[in-house]
């Protein structure tokens, strides 16, 4: 008798603690594990990929990619999807040049538990966007001996040798004055975009109000700047020993190479490539 007691309690025991495993088991947070991003290292013309290993018995509910471009501001959140058994990923949108990029993913089992990648709170995974090589600008031509007045001003021709359009909004662009002293550059107007293959002219000085920046190119030589708007260079031309007296411009032929030419016929807006 107290042997078929003693198997009865052993069962009983067993049978608890079967019970608590299965419950520990499948009330728990789901496993989020394997989390990648492709590329690593994004340019600023290249959406990232994000994506995780997630598994849980009982089921998932929603999984989530939250991204922000501002430290301490408010996340945008992204649903991820299911593209094979236990794997999900995100795409995070392509950002500009420069741009910190602060991330983590949140996933909600059936069972009503978080689960969270990095799993310490207020703490994110992040990379950094850097130059996209699908941007290609050039400072492209120069006219320094411009009028004294809005009739033919001194001008710059920027070259867009991308196959893509390029947004030059809040680009700034100055000249060597401006450079070593130390001057406000010129920051360009929302909106200023230049189409693939084309071309944008600029003129430095009489804007009829445009820009507040207003200067002069020197005939006796000058330089000229472009940088974007995280104040990267991205496009210069130095003539400081060139002389452009006389209705002269100077630039690249062909468009955008590194030979560089004066022109006795300026060919403001148009390609040099003749």
């Amino acid at each position: 008798m107290k042997r078929k007691y003693l198997i009865w309690s052993v069962f009983a025991l067993l049978l608890f603690a079967s019970s608590c495993v299965k419950d520990e088991l499948f009330n728990g947070p789901a496993t989020l594990s394997n989390v990648k991003q492709v590329p690593v290292a994004p340019n600023s013309s290249e959406d990232v990929l994000v994506t995780a290993r997630i598994t849980d018995l009982k089921g998932i509910a929603s999984v989530n990619l939250l991204y922000r471009v501002i430290a301490g501001g408010t996340f945008s959140s992204i649903p991820m999807t299911s593209t094979a058994q236990y794997e999900y990923q995100g795409t995070i949108p392509a950002t500009p040049f420069g741009t910190k990029v602060e991330y983590y993913i949140e996933v909600l089992n059936s069972g009503g538990f978080t689960s969270r990648y990095p799993e310490v709170e207020n703490q994110f995974a992040n990379y950094t966007v850097g130059a996209s090589n699908l941007i290609k600008l050039y400072i492209n031509e120069v006219f320094a001996d411009g009028t004294k007045d809005e009739t033919d001003p001194d001008w710059v021709e920027i070259y867009n040798g991308s196959d893509i359009p390029v947004d030059i909004s809040g680009y700034s662009f100055y000249d060597q004055g401006i450079k070593t002293g130390g001057k406000p550059k010129r920051v360009l107007n929302a909106g200023t975009i230049i189409p693939s293959k084309a071309f944008f002219v600029l003129k430095t000085e009489y804007t009829g109000g445009e820009y507040a920046i207003e200067f002069g190119l020197s005939t006796s030589g000058d330089a000229v700047y472009l940088e974007n708007a995280a104040g990267i260079l991205v496009a210069s031309l130095d003539f400081q020993t060139i002389s452009l007296s006389g209705k002269k411009s100077y630039g690249r032929q062909p468009d955008g190479s590194d030979n560089l030419v004066v022109f006795t016929t300026p060919t403001r807006g148009t390609s040099n490539n003749h």
